[in-house]
C-alpha cells in the first residue's frame, strides 16, 4: 500500500469524525470501528474525492476492512 495514500486517507479521516485514527485494524470492519454514520460515510467519500482530487467509484462506500477499501482506492487511484 502506499503510505502517501493512506497518509491522505487517515488525514480526511480524522476530520471527518473528529476522532484520533492511527489504530485502525485493516483487517476488521472499518465502519464498526470508527463508529461511522450514513451522513459521515458520505462527507468521507466526498472529502476523499476533494482530497485525491478524483472522482471515486461507488462501490467503494460498500467496501467493508480498511485493507480492502486501501486496495480499491489505490486501483482507482492508477487508473
Amino acid at each position: 500500500m502506499d503510505n502517501g495514500t493512506q497518509e491522505k486517507v487517515l488525514k480526511v479521516l480524522k476530520r471527518v469524525t473528529g476522532n484520533n485514527v492511527t489504530n485502525i485494524d485493516l483487517e476488521r470492519d472499518l465502519k464498526s470501528q470508527l463508529s461511522l454514520d450514513s451522513i459521515q460515510i458520505v462527507e468521507l467519500f466526498a472529502a476523499l474525492e476533494k482530497e485525491l482530487n478524483t472522482e471515486l467509484p461507488l462501490k467503494l462506500m460498500t467496501v467493508r476492512t480498511g485493507k480492502a477499501f486501501l486496495e480499491m482506492l489505490e486501483e482507482q487511484l492508477r487508473q
